[in-house]
């Protein structure tokens, strides 16, 4: 067929040249791990800790900080600056600022936070170990994964303190007169080196042991520019487009905000975790049509199979026929 002619030859020219094979197999391989489904459940996760979390935060603010309230303020505004568009609106809807400076706020916020927190923690643990197509046997098990749990929500918190503090550094940088593009350069370079190691630092938790450090790094690096590139897009958006309206109107528009926004950062974070495995395992070039398959799709289907082994004593063969 002239159709199948064409697409043979797109799959040929594709596989003959480096760049647009990997990025090829990179997007063959979110298919084939289904890795949408992984992207919802972080996103709803994401969704469920981000009530308490903001609670408790403004809850120990409030009380830590009891006579000191515009470093409350800018603490409270550096975290909701983690949620453009919507975050000025988190705190009015919510009413954040007036619930959060009580022991019960406090109390409700970080059981609420432990809840929802564990819940994307353990999400995180199963898209790493699912997408590096690592054997069942070898996943975290009781209590390895209740700790990394718990190391990924500690995480979270020092993330919140670390970014603050580049916020407050940036500040003093415009007050000794440092304005314009030089400054911005440096506020991205400063918070991308920060995110870049927050994100190694969750991806090694995360993910088995018998994932090698090394191959985390690229994934981590890619996952933190694509975060503050957005994060400048959408205060791009807001200075331009939405500076004279109401980005979103109601509290059912911020629940629909923050689910949009932890959607995208779940797809990039997703994707450049796919970055390091079609590179760590060399698994590209993949064929659009089979047959035949190349030998990258032999070793995937071959990593698939090996991925089901839940015993150390079991041994899963894979044969193809010509």
């Amino acid at each position: 067929m002239p159709s199948e002619k064409s697409i043979r030859a797109i799959d040929a020219w594709q596989q003959r040249h480096r760049f647009p094979a990997f990025v090829y197999a990179v997007i063959k391989k979110f298919g084939d791990d289904q890795a949408g489904n992984l992207v919802a459940l972080l996103t709803y996760f994401a969704f469920l800790a981000t009530f308490p979390l903001l609670l408790a935060l403004s809850a120990i603010l409030g009380l830590v900080l009891k006579g000191n309230p515009s470093l409350q303020a800018s603490i409270q505004s550096s975290a909701l600056a983690e949620f453009p568009i919507i975050g000025t609106q988190l705190s009015s809807q919510i009413g954040l600022s007036s619930l959060g400076h009580s022991v019960p706020a406090l109390i409700v916020g970080i059981v609420g936070a432990i809840l929802g927190g564990r819940g994307l923690a353990n999400a995180m643990q199963n898209t790493q170990n699912t997408l590096w197509i690592v054997p069942k046997v070898d996943w975290p098990g009781f209590p390895s994964n209740y700790l990394r749990s718990l190391a990924l929500l500690g995480l979270l918190g020092v993330g919140t303190v670390v970014t603050t503090a580049s916020a407050s550094l940036v500040g003093v940088g415009h007050l000794l007169g440092l304005n314009g593009i030089p400054m911005k350069a440096v506020a991205f370079a400063l918070s991308t080196a920060i995110g870049i190691g927050l994100f190694l630092a969750a991806f090694r938790i995360a993910a088995s042991k018998i994932v090698a450090t090394r191959d985390l790094i690229l994934g981590a690096i890619v996952s933190s520019v694509v975060w503050q590139i957005l994060l400048s897009l959408a205060g791009i958006i807001i200075s331009h487009d939405l500076k004279h309206a109401q980005a979103i109107a109601g509290f059912f528009g911020v629940v629909l905000g923050l689910l949009a926004w932890f959607g995208l950062q779940a797809t990039a974070v997703v994707y450049a975790i796919e970055v390091d495995v079609v590179r760590a395992h060399r698994l590209w070039p993949r064929s659009i049509v089979q047959p035949p398959l190349t030998s990258a799709d032999k070793k995937f289907l071959v990593l698939v199979a090996d991925a089901e082994k839940r015993r150390s004593e079991q041994k899963i063969t894979v044969e193809f026929t010509e």
